[in-house]
């Protein structure tokens, strides 16, 4: 598969899962709540004014810091106008929800803070795009926060070989999981300083690294 259909995959998957997203009949969507909280754990370690959250779907992780803080200015990009048509329909004043491209974010140099991407990241066709551009868009200084899928050698190359074709069968975007190795030699390469990349229960990878 191209790049190419590997978004627009992606596109009709959350199109259709938009609607559902943040409710009780998320499905395997539901799961991803649970990165929210070491997620924003990580960004408040550091003080920040912007925030970028890469892979926002309807911009639940925005809502809930836009309302803890108020004088913050948050934004949202995602490759589904669905997924952000439903973010902005919550009206969060301090916040912005863009339609764009992870691999070519449509921001200035040195305009964030921080950078947030939670189980996105294995939609992305080049994620090394994606890291380049992160790291462009950050701050000197500023942090990029991203957690995804990964596991050892084995289980990986079993969710590689068989469930991603699978999932792609059935219409899901997914492209491929990373081993952690191949996580410090992507964000490395991206000019990046790991401070933190460990391997936690639920087959994620957690990522801190500062530009």
């Amino acid at each position: 598969m191209t790049p190419e259909q590997y978004k627009r995959l992606s596109i009709r998957e959350f199109t259709k899962a938009a609607k559902a997203y943040e409710t009780d009949h998320a499905g395997i969507y539901e799961m991803c709540r649970d990165d929210y909280p070491p997620m924003l754990a990580e960004l408040e370690t550091d003080p920040f004014d912007n925030v970028l959250d890469v892979g926002c779907g309807t911009g639940p992780v925005i809502e809930l810091l836009a309302k803890k803080y108020p004088e913050k200015h948050f934004v949202g990009l995602d490759i589904t106008p669905a997924m952000i048509e439903a973010a902005r329909s919550k009206g969060l004043s301090n916040a912005e929800f863009v339609v764009g491209d992870a691999e070519s974010l449509p921001f200035g140099d040195e305009g964030f803070d921080a950078v947030l991407c939670s189980n996105s990241f294995h939609h992305y066709p080049n994620p090394g795009a994606f890291l380049r551009e992160a790291h462009r868009v950050l701050r000197p200084g500023g942090k990029l926060i991203l957690r995804d899928y990964t596991s050892n050698d084995v289980v990986v190359w079993l969710m590689n070989t068989f469930e991603m074709p699978l999932a792609r069968l059935v219409g899901h975007g997914d492209v491929r999981i990373l081993k952690m190795g191949e996580y410090r030699e992507l964000v490395e390469a991206a000019g990046f300083a790991i401070e933190k990349l460990v391997a936690q229960k639920g087959f994620r990878a957690h990522l801190v690294a500062r530009k």
